[in-house]
């Protein structure tokens, strides 16, 4: 599971969204598209990410992990 799934999940079930269906719903995305993102299986683009922080108030700075320079 990656951060932003997790993070994902945690936000969806504070709203009352306990299965994809209902994320994807509330989202306005694809139920596909939400299922790959709650899996992991692919990160959210721009547009999704705004959906996510339209619909459970996430901002991509609290999903996307930060990358430190080596």
């Amino acid at each position: 599971m990656s951060d932003v799934s997790a993070a994902l999940l945690y936000a969806a079930g504070r709203k009352g969204d306990h299965t994809t269906a209902a994320m994807a719903r509330r989202m306005g995305v694809p139920y596909l598209t939400a299922y790959r993102w709650v899996t992991g299986r692919n990160a959210p683009g721009p547009a999704g990410l705004a959906a996510i922080e339209r619909a459970y108030g996430l901002t991509s700075a609290a999903l996307l992990p930060r990358q430190v320079a080596a």
